[in-house]
């Protein structure tokens, strides 16, 4: 009956002005290297300016400030000259404001939460989501107040569900992407189970792959009868719900959901508010690192260049499509609302790595980041771009092309009436890469799993898989000797 309706990863593919460094879809990389004056450092160190707050922690509730950040938006109000308040209140923000987006009932989600912790985890932890310690209701961190169904109460995805997460080193860390969340299996099981409580329900009538990624939860609820009667009783409770949103997806869309790896997936697809009828896959990108605008300038660059596409100027136009995606009124949402979260999140930075490589390793893949050309990408703040590059350029999955334009008319689809034409770059950045020393999923579709499968150390890629899984593509270093490669990865965790 419902899913997890959201835009979770609004948040990183949102577009915005176009970049100057493309025209019609196609790269001018040479555009970004006119200039003649000496660049900013990309790897200099970013300055603190979280105000004390704890942002990384092995002690989650120490990173949750101890539970105190309730009424930090009203403390703030209060005292808006206070920049440790209003960074409070941001920090509220990240972690449980809904924008009043769509999603599901609150009720339907608090049931799930508390009656299968065995199959989903205890907070959706199964899920690869972090449990809220001062949750009443067994909530994961991430959720908050969506738009209501009437006078049913909603939740809604927050910043935290995506973009906060456990590192390998048992950090928590604000800003993390997520790349354990099983985003595919979480819809599936929140929609599917629904009607898996209904009698009469045939599991014949959806895609065999769902099925197969949610039977332990299937059988967990056809195991308990008691909890079938409970589970009814919370639906028929439910029946006569006011929405807009698309019950159901058809057995394609099930299949998608299920193809995507953790960290991965795709949000402009049905049932959810807006559906472009592309299947593309993105991985979800770190919120750490943000150029502001001064530094922006200071690398020859248009703007923070957010998303995969590179579209994305600044943070208020970057929220402002995550709230638009996800079927909730710009209008609701002026900048000084938002102001207190931006400034938040552009307070954060990158985790160091507590278990840092050779230092002479380091610095001679350092040497070599620059001698072959890797800096030419990788030249804008935290190692990000200063250009969007093609598709064919980079040799990497094309899906993303098509993404809110699949007629490439340059004209956005699917009720992205809001998102001027100019806003669509048919392109590729290439993403900030400080503070990446732990990650997998890498490349934009999050298809490589290492930094030693990037620079082929694991031999060839050729996994062969179709758009949008494929890959292919970024190959920059693979004809190095195997030493130098493995220099280059040694620098590339030390930063």
């Amino acid at each position: 009956m419902f899913l997890l309706f959201a835009a979770c990863s609004a948040l990183n593919s949102a577009s915005d002005e176009p970049n100057p460094a493309v025209d019609s879809g196609a790269a001018d990389t040479a555009s970004a290297d006119t200039d003649t004056e000496p660049r900013a450092d990309p790897f200099a160190a970013q300055p603190d300016t979280a105000e004390g707050l704890t942002n990384i922690s092995a002690d989650l509730a120490a990173l949750m400030e101890g539970g105190t950040l309730d009424g930090a938006c009203d403390a703030w109000e209060a005292d808006p000259q206070n920049r440790q308040k209003k960074l409070r209140c941001g920090k509220w923000m990240f972690f449980y404001e809904g924008f009043d987006t769509l999603g599901p009932p609150a009720e339907l989600y608090d049931f799930y939460a508390q009656n299968f912790p065995d199959t989903m985890g205890v907070g959706f932890s199964g899920y690869g989501l972090v449990p809220d310690p001062y949750s009443q209701t067994g909530r994961n961190l991430g959720m908050g107040k969506g738009a209501p169904m009437g006078d049913v109460e909603a939740v809604a995805f927050t910043c935290a569900s995506c973009h906060f997460g456990q590192l390998p080193d048992g950090r928590y860390a604000v800003g993390a992407p997520n790349l354990d969340y099983d985003y595919g299996r979480h819809n599936l099981a929140m929609g599917i189970l629904a009607q898996a409580a209904v009698p009469g329900w045939d599991a014949g009538n959806h895609n065999a792959e769902a099925i197969a990624l949610i039977q332990p939860e299937l059988d967990a609820l056809a195991n308990d009868w008691w909890r079938q009667m409970d589970f009814l009783l919370v639906l028929v409770g439910m029946a006569n719900i006011e929405t807009d949103m698309e019950m159901t997806m058809s057995h394609a869309a099930e299949g998608n959901y299920a193809d995507w790896k953790t960290g991965t997936m795709d949000f402009l697809i049905e049932p959810l508010p807006l559906d472009d009828g592309v299947h593309t896959v993105h991985k979800i990108l770190p919120l750490w690192g943000i150029p502001t605008e001064e530094e922006a300038a200071a690398h020859g660059m248009p703007g923070a260049m957010l998303s995969w596409t590179g579209g994305g100027t600044d943070l208020y136009q970057f929220l402002e499509g995550f709230i638009l995606i996800g079927g909730g009124t710009l209008d609701d949402w002026p900048r000084e609302r938002l102001a207190p979260l931006v400034e938040y999140i552009h307070s954060l930075q990158p985790p160091d790595n507590l278990s840092p490589p050779d230092a002479t390793l380091a610095a001679a893949g350092e040497d070599l980041f620059h001698a072959e050309g890797c800096i030419d990408c990788h030249d804008g703040p935290r190692g990000s771009s200063r250009a969007v590059f093609s598709f064919e350029e980079v040799g990497t999955d094309g899906a993303l092309q098509y993404f809110a334009d699949p007629d490439q008319d340059g004209v956005p689809c699917c009720g992205l009436d809001e998102m001027a034409a100019t806003e669509l770059t048919h392109g590729v950045k290439a993403p900030r890469i400080a503070g990446g020393f732990w990650m997998e999923r890498l490349l934009h579709n999050g298809a490589v799993e290492s930094l030693e499968a990037l620079l082929c150390l694991d031999g060839e890629r050729t996994a062969g898989l179709p758009e949008p899984f494929s890959d292919a593509g970024h190959r920059y270093g693979c004809d190095l000797s195997s030493a130098d490669r493995e220099a280059l990865v040694a620098f590339l965790r030390s930063i």
